[in-house]
Formats: C-alpha cells, structure tokens, sequence
C-alpha cells in the first residue's frame, strides 16, 4: 500500500509538473490505472469479503466490477463499480491512448476523452477509498477489542534479520551486513552478468522487509570494483512495477530495469549510457524471448504469442518506469522506446502466431544501436554485449 501510495503522489506531481500536454497525459493515465488496479481492486475485495461474498484469487479488475454492481443494495459497491470504466481501463491496460495535439484532446481508444474528466474520475477513486480506510481506522478505534497487538520488533537486529532472509530468498548470498543510520552495505561476492538480476532481486525484496532503508549498497569482494548503489527513488520505480505482478509472475526482469537506470546513476554514469544499457537491455530481452518462442509460434501456437505479447508489454512497463528516472533528451528517448514496443504489441495482437518469430524489427534495431551494454560494477564489461 505504502508503495502504491507513493506511486501515486509521484504521478500527481508529474501532473502538475510536466510542460507538455502530451506528459501530463502520460502521468493522469498512470495515474489512473494504479488507482483502479491497486486501490478500487484491494478495497473492493475487502468490501466484497465483509459482506461473506467470494472473489476467486487473482480476479481481474472486470471480474472485480461485476461482482460490485450484482450488490446494487450496497452504497459503497456502488460507488466503486462506478469508478472502474471499461473503455479507459482497457484504453489504458492496451497502451491505446495518446494526446491528439490538433484538436487538443486525449484520445482513449481512438474516441476523444476530457484529460480534466480522466483527473478528476482518478481522484475521486482514490478518495472513496482513503473513505473506506479512514471508516475502518474508526470502527477499530472504537472497538479496540478488534485490534491484535503483534510483537513489534524495532531492533536493527531483527530488521537485519529481515534483510538476511530476503536476499535468501532471492538466492543471492550475503557474506555481511552493515547498517549506518539509513544506509545498508551489504558485503557480497563478486557480481557477474548473471547474478546482476538476482542482486536487484536481493535489494527489492530487503526494501520491503525494511522499509525505513533509504540507501543500499553492493559492497563486491574485489576491492577494484565500484559500489552497487540503490536509493530509494530506485527501490520505489522497483516496486511500483513489480507490485502487480509477484503472484502472477517473476518481476524482476521488468523491475530490474528502474532499479539500473537508478544504480547506474549513483554510479556516476551520464545520462546517455544509462538510457543506452537500459534500452540495450530491454531489446536484448524482448529479443531473447522471441527466440525462445519462435519455435512454438512457428507452429502457430496461440499461447506462445500471447506470452511473447504480454512480456513485451511488461519491458515496455519497465523502460517506463526506468525513463521516469532520467531528464531531458534521455528520458524522452526511453520513453519513445517504451512506447514502440507497447505499439508493436498493440499492432500484432490481431496477427497470427507464426508472424511473430519474425517482428520487433524495432527491439532488434535498438540492440544494434545502444549495445554492447556497460554495466560498471562487472570488470572486464565496459565493453562487452551483455
């Protein structure tokens, strides 16, 4: 929630912040869908399972909305199936939106929207449920035989425990922790091509199991390697795109990619080789799937191309997420990236399957461009393709 909630401020202040209209799109639309699949969906069930109704695990957001409008005795479902629109939400969830700069409108689906209007529907979701929030906070206020007190464990040992069985569970070993106020050094052993996602692994799932860590470093065994630095603007990019997918999938291919566009700036790397190894990690992955698929689809395997379809929008999703991070021609670059591979997606969902092992020409022309990668916590790679 915490996570969620961030998200959400970031993409306000995007909002307010951006200069051009086509950026304030991009942060309402974000915006928009993290209320509907994080807040309306969590709060939602909650509401249905108070009322003894059964919502199936991992029901998606229409399943969500139809069980809401069946209770239309019930105020609150109603206000919350009102906030979920169809055609947004699947305008949104297809990436098929975009500013029409002539007649200066948004466009949701190719049919003109008011931005304001898509604001505004946002805001009120989110405030019907900070209402709920704040009913529930009172009711248990005022039945505190409710409340069941765990344990509190504020010690840094505990915490540091926490942190320990994380990167555990990541598979990714630890050899000492080190905690100096905010800031956590972990001592590991050197970090190659392939135990680079699993270090951003070890780091997201620490984050949440310490929350108040602002900065984390990589401390590798060779003295001549640089630090792994994460702060928190990196963890918090991780997060928000890996909240939505950890029952459903492993999320660290995509949430890795904030989490180096952060690290590589901590680093000291301009701008433009930490969009370069972003982008050149990005396409090498679309790629990598696509070859690995090639076989099913040439057979005309429907489900190989909906995998390929849905990883390649989850990249998309992370160069995002990635491209935030950065400013000016950089950011711009990325996010032109993102949006490609979202659009490639958009345009071969009506092709057959078999069609596919020979698409994302623009994956392929990326990785010829940006690649070989730099990843400067790995000797010897300054100049190597990863």
């Amino acid at each position: 929630m915490l996570s969620s909630h961030r998200g959400q401020i970031a993409y306000l202040d995007a909002y307010y912040q951006e200069e051009y209209q086509e950026e304030k799109a991009r942060a309402v639309m974000d915006l928009h869908r993290a209320v509907l699949e994080a807040d309306v969906k969590r709060t939602a069930v909650v509401v249905l399972e108070l009322l003894g109704r059964t919502v199936p695990q991992g029901a998606p957001l229409a399943t969500v909305r139809d069980l809401l409008a069946a209770e239309d005795s019930q105020p609150l479902c109603k206000f919350l199936a009102s906030t979920i629109r169809s055609e947004w939400r699947n305008a949104n969830a297809h990436e098929d939106f975009r500013w029409d700069p002539v007649n200066s409108t948004l466009l949701l689906g190719g049919r003109p929207a008011d931005l304001e209007e898509v604001l505004d529907a946002a805001l009120r979701a989110r405030a019907i449920c900070r209402g709920f929030e704040h009913g529930v906070a009172v009711a248990y206020a005022q039945n505190a035989s409710l409340v069941i007190r765990g344990a509190e464990d504020s010690n840094y040992v505990g915490r540091d425990l926490s942190i320990l069985q994380a990167a555990g569970e990541a598979r990714f070993p630890v050899l000492d922790i080190r905690r100096h106020g905010s800031l956590v050094r972990l001592d590991v052993p050197d970090v190659s091509v392939e135990s680079l996602r699993e270090a951003f692994r070890a780091i997201l799932m620490a984050a949440i199991a310490d929350p108040s860590v602002e900065r984390w470093e990589l401390r590798q065994t060779s003295p001549d390697r640089p630090l792994l630095h994460v702060d928190r603007t990196g963890t918090h990019a991780g997060l928000q795109v890996a909240e939505p997918l950890w029952d459903a999938a492993d999320p660290l291919p995509f949430a890795a990619l904030p989490l180096l566009a952060n690290a590589m700036t901590n680093a000291g790397e301009p701008a433009e080789t930490t969009a370069s190894t972003v982008l050149c990690l990005a396409a090498a992955h679309v790629l990598g799937e696509r070859d690995r698929l090639s076989p099913t689809l040439a057979h005309g395997d429907p489900a190989a191309k909906d995998e390929l379809i849905s990883t390649t929008k989850l990249i998309s999703d992370g160069a995002k997420a990635a491209a935030r991070l950065l400013e000016g021609p950089t950011r711009r670059k990325l996010t032109a990236f993102a949006e490609v591979l979202a659009g490639e997606c958009h345009r071969l969902n009506s092709a057959p399957p078999v069609a596919l092992v020979h698409e994302f020409v623009p994956a392929y022309r990326a990785l010829r461009r940006h690649g070989p990668a730099r990843l400067p916590w790995i000797t010897g790679l300054h100049d190597s393709a990863v």
